[in-house]
């Protein structure tokens, strides 16, 4: 009985590593079409093909227009930055400009405070002379005076 397994075994074993081989290669279903369905299938297929061939006009069509907005896009953008860097400069020389101008108004503003301050000190001084001429003035008259009214003997 031991033999007969033996065989048995190997036969079936024999069954299964060949029974790979056995099946069908191809797996596909055939099946039969008539010549107006093959017709509108080609049809189908030209039909497919030129919309293929449209999209890819237009896919090109786009990506030149791409380019050419992406060149445009790039010139926007070094005109950005060189009108960017001329305001800057401007803007630097502007503020430079007006830190001038102030320094300029500070010192005529200090010249004109020590021009005013001078000016107050000749005034002291100038209504000094005045006064002092006047009674110097005052001072002649009245010794003038005496002396005329000793000369005419007005006074005792």
């Amino acid at each position: 009985m031991c033999a007969r397994l033996k065989v048995l075994f190997i036969f079936f074993l024999w069954l299964c590593l060949f029974a790979g081989v056995i099946q069908p290669q191809e797996t596909e279903s055939w099946y039969l079409i008539s010549e107006t369905e093959l017709s509108s299938i080609e049809e189908l297929l030209e039909k497919s093909e030129k919309d293929r061939q449209s999209w890819e006009l237009q896919a090109r069509g786009l990506k030149k227009e791409a380019e050419n907005l992406n060149g445009q896009l790039a010139t926007g953008r070094r005109q950005f930055r060189a009108l960017e860097e001329s305001f800057n400069e401007y803007e630097s020389d502007a503020l430079n400009r007006i830190a001038s101008k102030n320094g300029e108004i500070a010192d005529l503003k200090q010249e004109k405070a020590e021009k005013e301050l001078a000016a107050e000190k000749w005034k002291g001084k100038a209504t000094k002379w005045i006064i002092i001429a006047i009674a110097l003035i005052v001072s002649w008259f009245l010794f003038i005076a005496f002396k005329v009214c000793r000369f005419f003997r007005l006074i005792p």
